[in-house]
C-alpha cells in the first residue's frame, strides 16, 4: 500500500505539472493556467512539517536569485515613480505588477523544494517515480494518438480539459499551444529510458519503453508544426543521437544500416522547418514579435546591466520596444502584435525565460542561469557512461527552449526535471565518493 501511495503521489504531481491549460485560468488569471498553484499551500505545509529542512545548493542558488531580484525591484519602485510621475503605467500599478511577477518564482521554488524532498525521502523514490512516469507515458501516448486523429475534424478532442472551446488545429496535449509541448515530450521520451537502465529493469520492460518512446518521438515529430521544437531537434537531439549510436559497437551497425532512414528524417525536419521560416520570416506575427522582443531585452540589459526588477519591467521594456521598432532592423517585419505591448501590460513578455529574466536580474540572472542550468549539463557530460545521454538530451532541450522560445513561469515539468536531476546528482556524487574511498 505504501508503494502504491508514493507512486500515486508522483503520478498526480507530475500530471498536474504537465497540465498547462487549466480552465480556472478564466477565473483566477494566468497563474492558474497550471493547477500547481492550488497545490502550493499543501506543498509548503509538507515542507514545513519536516523538522530538518534540507536545501540543496541549487535551491540556494534559486533563493539567492529571487532575493536579488526582490531587492532590485524595491530599488526601482521610486525610480519608476520619479520618471513616470505615477505608480500606474498603461492602467497597471507597478506595485501590483511586481507582486504578481513575484508570485511565479516563489510558487516555483516551493514546488521545486517539494519535489526535491519527495525524491529525497526514501531509498526507492526513483522506482516510485519510474512506475508513475511509465503510466503517464502510456496515457500521453494514447492521448497523442487520438488528438492527431481529431486534428482535421471539426470536433474538439477533450475540449473540457482546456480553457476555451475554440478549435485548435495543432497538437498541444494538455498545454495551451503546441510550442509548449517540446519540453514535455523530451522528458517523456528520454527520462524513462534512463531510469530503465539506471534501475536495471528487466529486458522486457526496457524493450517496451524503447518502443513507446520511439513511437512518441516519431509520431509527434511527423505531425509537429512547432518551429522551435523542430529547430532544437535539428541542432541538438539529432546530432547527439547520432553521436550516441556511433559510440556503441552494437548500435554503430544499426546507424550505418539505418542511415538512409536518419537522413530522410533529417531532410524532412529541415525542409519543414525551412518552409516555415521562409513563409513567415517577413509575414509572421510571431517572428516579428519575438525578434523585436529579444532586441528590446538586450537594449534594457545593456542600459541596466544589473537588472530592473519586476517593478521596472513594465516601464523600461515598452520604452525599449518603442526604440527598437523605430529602427531599420525590424522595419520589414510584421510588428502588429509587438506594437500592442505599447498600450497594455497584458501578455507583456519576450516569450522566453532567458530574455525576460535578463531584464529582471541582469548579470545576477546570468550568474544564476550558469550555476542552476548550465553547470548541471557540464556535470552529466563528464561521465563516460552512455546512459547519461538520456539525461543530457532533455536537459539541453529545456535549456535551449528557455533561451529561444518559451518561458518557465508555469512550465513546472522543467522544474520537476531540475529537482529530479538535483537528487540524481547528489546520489551519483555519493556513489563516486564511496567508490573512491574503497
Amino acid at each position: 500500500m505504501k508503494i502504491k501511495i508514493k507512486t500515486l503521489v508522483f503520478f498526480v504531481v507530475l500530471l498536474m505539472a504537465l497540465y498547462q491549460d487549466f480552465p480556472l485560468v478564466n477565473v483566477f488569471g494566468e497563474i492558474a493556467r497550471s493547477p500547481i498553484i492550488f497545490l502550493t499551500l499543501p506543498m509548503l505545509i509538507y515542507i514545513l512539517m519536516h523538522q530538518k529542512l534540507i536545501l540543496s545548493k541549487y535551491t540556494r542558488y534559486f533563493m539567492y536569485y529571487i532575493f536579488y531580484v526582490f531587492i532590485i525591484s524595491l530599488i526601482f519602485i521610486p525610480i519608476v515613480y520619479y520618471l513616470n510621475g505615477s505608480f500606474v503605467i498603461m492602467k497597471e500599478n507597478i506595485l501590483i505588477k511586481a507582486i504578481k511577477l513575484f508570485v511565479y518564482p516563489v510558487s516555483i521554488l516551493i514546488f521545486y523544494q517539494f519535489v526535491y524532498m519527495l525524491f529525497s525521502s526514501g531509498k526507492n523514490s526513483f522506482n516510485y517515480f519510474f512506475n508513475a512516469l511509465i503510466s503517464l507515458q502510456v496515457l500521453f501516448a494514447i492521448y497523442l494518438f487520438f488528438e492527431v486523429i481529431f486534428l482535421k475534424k471539426e470536433t474538439i478532442f477533450a475540449a473540457f480539459l482546456h480553457s476555451d472551446n475554440l478549435k485548435y488545429y495543432r497538437v498541444r496535449l494538455l498545454t495551451l499551444e503546441e510550442s509548449w509541448i517540446g519540453t514535455v515530450l523530451t522528458i517523456f521520451i528520454f527520462i524513462p529510458i534512463f531510469l530503465a537502465n539506471y534501475l536495471e529493469k528487466p529486458k522486457k520492460i526496457k524493450e517496451r519503453i524503447y518502443l513507446l518512446s520511439a513511437f512518441i518521438f516519431l509520431y509527434y515529430t511527423f505531425f509537429s508544426e512547432s518551429k522551435g521544437y523542430l529547430l532544437l531537434i535539428v541542432v541538438s537531439v539529432l546530432p547527439m543521437t547520432i553521436q550516441y549510436m556511433y559510440s556503441h559497437n552494437k548500435l554503430r551497425m544499426v546507424l550505418l544500416i539505418g542511415s538512409p532512414i536518419f537522413l530522410v528524417i533529417a531532410i524532412f525536419v529541415v525542409v519543414i522547418l525551412q518552409q516555415n521560416i521562409d513563409e513567415q520570416l517577413h509575414t509572421s506575427i510571431t517572428f516579428g514579435t519575438r525578434f523585436t522582443s529579444y532586441l528590446a531585452s538586450l537594449k534594457v540589459f545593456i542600459t541596466h546591466p544589473f537588472g530592473i526588477g519586476w517593478s521596472g519591467f513594465i516601464y523600461y521594456y515598452p520604452e525599449a520596444i518603442r526604440d527598437i521598432i523605430n529602427t531599420s532592423w525590424v522595419s520589414t517585419l510584421n510588428l502588429q502584435e509587438i506594437k500592442g505591448y505599447l498600450t497594455t501590460t497584458k501578455a507583456l513578455s519576450t516569450k522566453t525565460d532567458f530574455f525576460d529574466n535578463l531584464m529582471y536580474g541582469g548579470f545576477g540572472f546570468i550568474v544564476f542561469f550558469y550555476n542552476f542550468f548550465v553547470k548541471r549539463y557540464f556535470f552529466f557530460s563528464k561521465f563516460r557512461n552512455s546512459n547519461f545521454f538520456f539525461i543530457k538530451v532533455p536537459l539541453l532541450f529545456c535549456i535551449l527552449a528557455g533561451v529561444i522560445y518559451i518561458t518557465f513561469y508555469i512550465k513546472y515539468e522543467v522544474w520537476f526535471l531540475m529537482a529530479f536531476l538535483d537528487v540524481l546528482q547528489s546520489q551519483i556524487t555519493k556513489e563516486n565518493e564511496h567508490t573512491y574511498s574503497n
